[in-house]
């Protein structure tokens, strides 16, 4: 354990470990709601653009380095562009008294999660930049994150039954009308072909990304089949043994 000195801030010995175990922290919780969401780097690019006046603060590269924990010192118009993107996202979501209706754009962060402080509001510049250099501790836990192989088989295949289930329920053919369900999932055709191949009881998810996955179902059952679930509680449904 990294010791801290009298003022709360790590050893000065121990400052170099500290801030880089701080950018693998935040890394891992940058992915997450990147993931969750379903972001790539050029969307989400387009959305700090989008609330910063249609200038370029956060780049594809940055985004890339953040991601891996290889970029060590990123610009801090990069962490405005992210706080400027939270602030809105946060204020759509509820009220709306920005003004900001995000356009196009609306349908990617109507249900968005975001980055946030411990009191649940938008995650700061200076917030941001203290997890980033580990003076402050992801306010998340990370352990939740993680999934092993047997895991990410139950899940998947638990997954596949209990849609299969939902769509005799609703009169469905699990051929014909397969596509009304992967189609709402994810744009992406290779997540919709993963999930056409997981219903068919013919494939599964790997444990890497299992969390956004996990996020877009509970999204996707909650739209079509009305069965209102947290990533949590979904996640609880699916590691139980049907």
């Amino acid at each position: 354990m990294i010791a801290l000195a009298m003022s709360g801030r790590p050893d000065r010995m121990e400052l170099e470990e500290h801030l880089d175990q701080g950018a693998i922290s935040f890394s891992r919780w940058f992915c997450r709601v990147m993931d969750s969401n379903g972001w790539s780097h050029p969307t989400l690019v387009g959305l700090c653009k989008y609330v910063t006046g249609d200038k370029a603060f956060l780049h594809s590269s940055q985004i890339a380095g953040l991601r891996s924990a290889r970029l060590k010192s990123p610009g801090p118009r990069s962490f405005v562009a992210l706080e400027y993107l939270w602030r809105a996202i946060d204020d759509f979501q509820n009220s709306g008294s920005s003004g900001i209706t995000f356009g196009n754009l609306a349908p990617l962060v109507e249900r968005a999660e975001i980055m946030r402080d411990p009191e649940g509001g938008p995650a700061t510049l200076g917030y941001m930049i203290e997890v980033f250099t580990g003076l402050q501790p992801v306010p998340i836990d990370l352990s939740v994150l993680d999934f092993n192989e047997y895991q990410a088989r139950i899940i998947s295949d638990n997954a596949g039954r209990i849609i299969r289930r939902m769509m005799v329920q609703e009169g469905w053919d699990l051929v014909d009308d397969i596509q009304k369900v992967t189609h709402k999932f994810s744009q992406d055709r290779a997540e919709q072909e993963a999930l056409r191949l997981i219903i068919r009881g013919e494939g599964g998810w790997e444990p890497e990304g299992l969390y956004a996955r996990l996020t877009l179902l509970s999204r996707l059952l909650g739209r079509i089949f009305m069965w209102q679930r947290t990533v949590p509680e979904l996640t609880d449904e699916l590691l139980k043994k049907y």
